[in-house]
């Protein structure tokens, strides 16, 4: 119920808020005006939730709304402790939009996609840090990209210096690969080297590495299959794989062997079935007899990969996505991925100058040496930066790098910069953005009246039982066709009651309020709905 009220709610706020002062004024409350324009937004859109094709019926709806506005505001709802706690929740999940540059991550959508429908096949070698010690690393990365470039062997050097183990069975061939499948940099970089080349020295979270593009070509989309897997190689497993096949050449059910005989317990007990997946995935040998299967429910004969024996049965195929059908899940990907970072960067900046941020280069340079920890708090009072004036001090990033026993504090001024920035943003967005100031009013208005009607309305039956059994007493020719008792009848009595003692509430509220109606504008709008 309470979100399907507060949809409601939040209709009608909307359109308060975004009232021009221009507008005509339809009705006055207790001296308070509400616009044509709200009225007309509301009742007048073909696909209105509410309405009601009644000029008088909507103009008293939207009257009695905003009484119970001015009524909830009267009570000091919004001071109760819920709603603040819900809307200061609220409020954060609404301004994330407002703190990611549209633009910067659109082009990282299209990117993602492109990269998502358009897979690389490269190698690599990767050298290692050792503890701090970049410098090491990149010197020997470097050498070897020097002795490439000069005709040396990349899958020889691969598997002589390569700290990816992988390299002495795969001489740094890492197949085919998509978005998101390695770590940014390395997708990266990848992408942007033409095939037949190697990229620049690329730097990771994993150390530094050369890559070797060589092929990129169009996804084939993704396919379903479920398989029957004996691991190992040896005579014994591909004679048990054998008999297996014998079994489904005899009729018997390809899930129920599944269940019965694969090695792949995480597949077994759903009859073998797999995951959908694209190319790149799965050892090729497996990958090369599912994409080349087409009939559901028809199986393959037994191969083997290196990790064993399988007999795959084909279910579907899944073609590629368009980009508008794919982008929402892109953009979770996208969003939770460590180049999710370059809008809100782009975002932060831009804030950065709007909001006028000013570092004292002389009260940061305190924190370059983890020494600050020997001064006292009470020592560090100067101010650090302002944003539009507003100071934040030494003392309280000292107590943020404290708590995070950071080596370096400097590290995390950035960090700390912006998180501040990021709140001073939400907690002034309403003064600086007026399509986020009216969903935040309406969606406050809504928890307030929520609130009130819950008070007034729907939990008066469950305070007042003595007063629902009475109202039952007085009325009870009307229940005798749903039941022989009040227990019977309860949920229907209840009801009524509400009903019953909304309209008498609402009388109330009407009477001790004045309203106005600007009958010229009252009229126009009574003509235009005949």
């Amino acid at each position: 119920m309470k979100k399907y009220f507060l949809g409601i709610v939040t209709v009608f706020m909307c359109l308060s808020t975004s009232a021009q002062k221009k507008d005509k004024v339809l009705f006055k409350i207790d001296g308070e005006p509400t616009y044509v324009s709200e009225f007309t937004k509301l009742f007048k859109e073909k696909d209105a939730a509410i309405l009601e094709k009644n000029f008088k019926e909507d103009l008293q709806l939207m009257v009695d709304y905003k009484l119970k506005l001015k009524q909830s505001k009267e009570e000091g709802l919004d001071t109760l402790s819920s709603i603040k706690k819900e809307l200061s929740k609220y409020k954060r999940d609404l301004a994330a939009p407002f703190l990611t540059d549209d633009a910067t991550l659109e082009n990282l959508l299209q990117e993602a996609y492109y990269r998502t429908v358009n897979r690389i096949k490269a190698s690599h070698i990767l050298i290692a840090f050792k503890g701090n010690d970049t410098i090491e690393a990149y010197n020997k990365i470097k050498d070897l990209k020097a002795k490439i470039s000069n005709g040396a062997d990349f899958g020889e050097l691969a598997v002589k210096y390569s700290d990816d183990k992988s390299a002495l069975q795969n001489r740094g061939d890492l197949g085919y690969f998509t978005a998101f499948r390695m770590v940014y940099p390395f997708e990266d970089a990848a992408y942007k080297t033409p095939v037949g080349q190697m990229s620049d020295i690329v730097k990771s979270q994993f150390g530094y590495h050369i890559i070797k593009v060589q092929d990129l070509a169009k996804s084939e989309g993704k396919v379903k299959v479920a398989h029957i897997m004996i691991a190992g190689l040896d005579a014994s497993k591909k004679a048990k794989i054998d008999s297996i096949y014998q079994k489904l050449e005899e009729g018997e059910d390809y899930a129920a062997l599944a269940k019965q005989y694969s090695d792949d317990k995480g597949s077994s007990n759903s009859g073998g079935v797999l995951q959908a997946f694209e190319k790149g995935r799965l050892p090729s040998e497996f990958e090369d007899i599912a994409f080349s299967m087409s009939v559901p429910n028809t199986y393959s004969k037994p191969f083997k990969t290196p990790y064993g024996w399988h007999i795959v049965k084909f279910i579907e195929k899944e073609p590629v996505q368009s980009f508008e059908d794919a982008k929402e899940e892109l953009k979770k990907k996208v969003l939770n991925d460590v180049r999710g970072k370059k809008p809100k960067e782009v975002a932060f900046a831009k804030m950065e100058a709007k909001n006028k941020l000013e570092v004292n280069k002389e009260a940061k340079a305190i924190f370059e040496s983890n020494k600050v920890y020997n001064i006292p708090v009470d020592s560090l009072q100067n101010v650090l930066f302002t944003i539009n004036g507003k100071p934040y001090l030494q003392a309280d990033f000292f107590k943020y790098v404290k708590n995070r026993r950071a080596k370096k504090p400097l590290d995390y001024f950035e960090e700390y910069k912006n998180q501040q920035l990021k709140e001073y943003v939400i907690d002034h967005l309403e003064d600086q953005n007026e399509e986020y100031k009216a969903i935040l009013t309406s969606y406050q208005n809504g928890l307030e009246i929520f609130e009130l009607m819950k008070e007034h309305i729907w939990d008066v039956p469950a305070k007042e039982p003595e007063l629902v059994k009475a109202f039952y007493e007085e009325n009870i020719d009307n229940y005798k066709d749903k039941g022989e008792k009040f227990e019977d009848v309860k949920g229907y009595v209840e009801s009524d009651y509400q009903d019953k003692i909304q309209k008498e509430w609402m009388e109330s509220l009407r009477n001790k309020s004045e309203v106005k109606y600007y009958k010229r504008q009252v009229k126009k709008l009574e003509k235009s709905y005949k």
